[in-house]
């Protein structure tokens, strides 16, 4: 067998050689292989139990059917296939074992070499090889609860509205116009439609004339007339830009759900496009203005929910949905379009009309999974299990096609999760940075403070503080004058005010000159840095915590529990990051503390960062009751370090061209949406305007309202005059200065303030940001337009801005990678390598900050392996790199 390799997965490949590709080799041993996977953390849930009835004589009597997920990670991972599949693995007794086949496996490994199924889950979605899918399906004849070619039909409006029509499901009126010669079938799908339900499809269509009559008020289509209002929808079903024209002019845009926003309204919107071709269909007035979605599991069963349509006023509601029953009319349309398509997990979309007099189906969307209702996911437990065991109990299920005797084939089984996670929630950063000249008199208060040490020492008790703040009544005691005095009155201030909040405390980072023989190294810089904030763990911290722990154990109980029974936890010394630790820690055993404990985080300052003296914990079982893993705290691989302080200082100089004015040949690799038409440097402007705006809104609003009465309940000990001093220092940051000499690190601090407020103090932000406060109008509607388009620009500056503070081209990525995260990186392959050689399986977890995953990430894409997708998401609270080890071999069914 080959040497492991390790890619990311959803990221595309480079060739460029690297410092850090001999870490990913080894010398040939044995049937492994390893991926990695940048992943997102889920919710939390619990499992309800369905009807187990014939299990024990099924176990005696066959052995386990296999269960094959191939769907890509972000679906065959989500919280509701996760709901179901555990409650199937957990009530099945070891009669129904579940091989999901991962993104690594779908994407770079030839079908041959793909798990071997009884029954198999699959369905498209972005980035799935369907055709790929279909040759397995071809090779290894699994039963599939969806049937994989018919999905190819959902692409196209056109193919669902003509299988619609010859079922006799009711559809809105509506012409086709068809620029493209009409829909294009492959001729082995059509053929099988053909003999499945009789309708010929894929037909050419010659593009027919299209005008506007006169008044404006109706499409003609070949002589055909449809009156507004009516809906435009592209042919291609996975465009969602949907458009509704109005009578008398002006229409809506729907689009794919951005934040809670699912369409805007448009007065403009009065001719239709002929850029491509499109469906228009009669706009139904629904009962009261809501949308159906509904499921099927099988053609038995079906659940329905309604909810707000997006035509109302373009909010996107979650909640709440309410479950409406369907009548018989409704239910055999569902299992119509069940049998009809192949899907026996579906979904579609239909309106009721005329007090529920009738009701038509508008859209099929294929495989969907209702979210959030325990005993939808009992019930479709209870139906997928009993088709497994269905199939498994049938006496050739396990012979290839043709009855030939069962071939040798690859079985994929997990060896060993590393996981490496960004901490939690925390409040937004905030800091004061000063440069002490040490060859001044009064500097040396600062000096003394350092106690001898060569390192950076943290200051954050109450008494330690006193001493800086000591020390900065000696420094003014000993001459300080001019800009050193303001600044250390500034720090006196900050002192004084913050001294009492959680999270703050006081970097002293000494830099001393070179090692040279025979001389001793002298101190050449003083750095003290006064931070507040950025420490404090938010409720919605430790909800996130704990709901990673929770969807790690289930994940793993799927793809093999016995990695559950070794577990190590790693964790940096600071208190946010030690806190997510413990959470997720009693979270993957179902302690009692995940749910209701706060975290206990005993100061770092006390714990070595070698493993035999450095454990929070320890793991016991009391009263049945599993304690947490312990927890390792790993100063050198995962607390920062100054190693690769100069160059990212430099980096952060050279950021500035980012956003210099006409220069995009400079970034051509660099995030920016192709929806924001400006120059970044036009974005940066408009920021500061709307900055500017909200400055004076803000300003007003605190001495006109009585603020304290704005929001009841603050979030980690926030106030009002917290809020505003956060937000003035952001004013200051953006307005104050001239642009040219705009600083692009800013970008995070705003980028973090928002999202923060939005999140825990969502009330006051949209409150002392109206500018009509006290006029009765709802601040929610006055001010969510501009706050909106703060916060878009604000991202896309983000998201162009951040990565680039680990680097700016691949040589100083990779250096900075080298000098913050090598360390890290070689642990891991240490942690692969033993889990390849030794016979049990493990899972091995680090908990670290931003700095380590965005410079490990990095290290990974510039590694030289092949690497399938770069789109790397933001690297946000919560986010994880996983590699996983399989061991591969070879069995016969």
């Amino acid at each position: 067998m080959p040497a492991p390799e390790m890619s990311v997965q959803s990221m595309q490949g480079s060739d460029r050689p690297s410092r850090v590709t001999a870490l990913f080799s080894s010398p040939g041993q044995a049937s492994a292989r390893s991926s990695s996977i940048l992943t997102r953390s889920s919710s939390r849930s619990s499992i309800a139990s369905y009807s187990d009835q014939t299990q024990a004589s099924f176990e005696s009597m066959r052995p386990p059917v296999v269960l094959g997920i191939c769907a890509m990670d972000i679906k065959a991972r989500s919280k509701a296939m996760r709901e179901i599949l555990t409650r199937i693995v957990e009530r099945a007794r070891g009669a129904i074992q579940v091989k999901v086949f991962g993104d690594k496996v779908i994407l770079d490994e030839d079908v041959e070499n793909w798990p071997r199924c009884d029954v198999l889950i699959s369905f498209f979605s972005t980035d799935f090889p369907l055709d790929k899918a279909i040759s397995y399906v071809k090779l290894r004849n699994p039963f599939c609860i969806n049937d994989l070619p018919p999905q190819a039909l959902l692409w196209d409006r056109r193919l669902v509205g003509a299988i619609l029509d010859h079922l006799q499901v009711p559809t809105p009126k509506r012409l086709e116009v068809s620029r493209d010669g009409g829909p294009r079938v492959d001729e082995e799908l059509r053929r099988h439609i053909k003999n499945k339900i009789g309708v010929e499809l894929g037909s050419f269509r010659v593009t027919p004339e299209v005008s506007l009559r006169e008044d404006g008020d109706a499409i003609i289509i070949d002589g055909k007339v449809l009156e507004k209002p009516f809906v435009e929808k592209p042919v291609s079903g996975e465009d969602h830009n949907v458009y509704i024209y109005f009578r008398g002019g002006g229409g809506r845009r729907l689009f794919r759900k951005v934040g809670n926003k699912s369409s805007d309204s448009d007065p403009n919107l009065n001719h239709p496009r002929t850029d491509g071709s499109y469906i228009y269909e009669e706009f139904i007035e629904v009962d009261n203005a809501e949308d159906i979605k509904v499921y099927t599991v099988g053609t038995d069963y079906f659940h329905a929910e309604t909810r707000k349509s997006p035509v109302v006023d373009g909010v996107h509601e979650r909640l709440p949905r309410f479950i409406t029953h369907l009548n018989e009319k409704e239910k055999s349309y569902a299992a119509k379009i069940c049998q009809a398509f192949g899907q026996n997990v579906c979904g579609f979309d239909m309106l009721r009309c005329q007090s529920g007099k009738k009701s038509q189906v508008i859209d099929v969307n294929g495989w969907s999974f209702v979210k959030g209702n325990e005993s939808y996911y009992d019930r479709a437990a209870e139906i997928l299990a009993s088709l497994c065991m269905h199939v498994s109990a049938s006496p050739d299920r396990s012979l290839p096609p043709g009855g030939t005797a069962p071939q040798d084939s690859f079985t994929w089984r997990l060896k060993a999760n590393v996981t490496v996670f960004r901490h939690a929630d925390r409040t937004p950063k905030q800091k004061l940075k000063f440069n002490f000249p040490i060859g001044d008199p009064w500097t040396q208060p600062f000096v003394k403070l350092l106690n001898g040490e060569r390192e950076e020492i943290i200051l954050r008790e109450r008494e330690q503080l006193n001493l800086v703040a000591r020390a900065v009544e000696e420094a003014k005691a000993l001459g300080a004058s001019g800009d050193d005095l303001a600044k250390l009155t500034q720090l006196n201030n900050a002192l004084f005010s913050k001294i009492d909040l959680p999270g703050t405390k006081a970097q002293l980072k000494p830099i001393y000159s070179k090692r040279q023989a025979g001389q001793a190294r002298r101190l050449m810089k003083l750095t003290l840095v006064f931070k507040w904030g950025g420490e404090v763990f938010t409720h919605s911290a430790r909800y996130q915590s704990r709901d990673l722990g929770e969807t790690m154990k289930k994940d793993l109980s799927i793809m093999n529990k016995d990695a559950l029974q070794n577990v190590k936890i790693y964790t940096s010394s600071e208190r946010r990051v030690i806190a997510s630790a413990e959470i997720f820690a009693a979270a993957l055993v179902e302690h009692p503390s995940a749910c209701y404990s706060a975290p206990s985080s005993p100061s770092p300052s006390s714990r070595s960062s070698h493993e035999e003296n450095s454990s929070i914990s320890s793991s016991y079982s009391k009263n049945g009751i599993h304690s947490p893993p312990a927890l390792i705290i790993r100063k050198d691989l995962l607390d920062d370090s100054n190693a690769a302080k100069d160059l990212m200082d430099d980096v952060k100089k050279r950021l500035k061209i980012l956003l210099r004015p006409g220069e995009p040949e400079k970034r051509p690799e660099l995030t920016w949406p192709k929806s924001m038409k400006k120059e970044p440097v036009e974005v940066v402007k408009e920021v500061i305007e709307l900055l500017g705006s909200f400055r004076t809104i803000m300003r007003k609003n605190f001495e006109m309202m009585d603020v304290d009465k704005i929001q009841e309940r603050w979030c980690c000990g926030d106030e009002p005059w917290l809020f505003r001093e956060r937000w003035e220092k952001l004013f200051e940051d953006f307005c104050d200065v001239e642009q040219r000499k705009f600083d692009p690190s800013r970008v995070s601090e705003l980028y973090d303030t928002i999202k923060y407020c939005a999140l825990h103090h969502r009330q006051f932000l949209f409150s002392i940001f109206d500018e009509n406060a006290g006029h009765g109008r709802d601040p929610n509607q006055t001010q969510d337009r501009k706050l909106h388009e703060l916060y878009g620009r604000a991202k896309a500056l983000f998201d162009l801005v951040a990565p680039q503070e680990y680097g700016i081209d691949p040589d100083e990525k990779e250096e900075i990678g080298v000098l913050t995260s090598l360390p890290l990186l070689k642990k891991i392959v240490e942690d692969l390598e033993a889990a390849r050689n030794n016979g049990g399986s493990s899972l091995t977890l680090y908990f670290t900050k931003e700095s380590h995953i965005h410079t490990l990430m990095n290290l990974v894409l510039h590694s030289g392996l092949p690497i399938a997708n770069r789109r790397i998401p933001e690297l946000d609270y919560c986010s994880h790199i996983t590699f996983v080890l399989c061991r591969v071999t070879l069995s016969s069914r």
